[in-house]
Formats: structure tokens, sequence, C-alpha cells
């Protein structure tokens, strides 16, 4: 996994037993913006600086709903969900119903 935007690593750990890395966007606003990524077992500690593309860690897979691996990517300001979408430049975010699509 890389990260969509530079950053630094803010939490490597476990959330409700799966995997989870988040970056802290600094120069992106007050709050400043979040990305985070799971289920990915992270390879650098918090606090790394990391530039836009630079691996983070590895999908693991085998965890919740997705026994062969799918990414849940978040973007994050403060509490409030954003689109993560708006950070490569386009697009819109997808949420499929739980019972499947």
């Amino acid at each position: 996994m890389r990260a969509a935007a530079p950053g630094v690593v803010s939490f490597v750990g476990m959330v409700a037993g799966r995997p989870v890395v988040t970056v802290t966007h600094p120069s992106s606003g007050t709050p400043p913006l979040r990305t985070t990524y799971l289920p990915v077992t992270g390879s650098v500690p918090v606090g790394t600086p990391v530039s836009a593309g630079q691996p983070i860690g590895t999908m693991a897979t085998g965890t919740g709903h997705c026994a062969t691996g799918c990414l849940h990517w978040g973007l994050l300001r403060g509490k409030r969900y954003l689109d993560p979408l708006a950070l490569l430049g386009g697009g819109q975010a997808r949420l499929l119903p739980l019972n499947g699509p």
C-alpha cells in the first residue's frame, strides 16, 4: 500500500481487530486531513514523514468481510468523512450496500 498524498504516519495499529495505517497531512488546513488505510499492516513507524506514492504497508487478507483482501480507504477532516478521490483530482466515491451490489 502506498500513501495517497505527502504527510506523516500518525497511527499504525489495530482497530476493531483490523490493522490500520493513518497518515496526517499537516499542510492541508485546520484540522488537517487524514487518510486511513485498512486492512493494512504498517511498514513504517508513527512519526515517519512520507511522500505521495511511498510504501506504508501491505494489505492484510482474511480480515472482516474481504477474505481475499479489499482496501477501505478513507479521508477525514476532524471527525467528518470526505471523498478520498478528491485527493486524486476527480471521481466520486461509491459505497455498496452491505447486502452486496
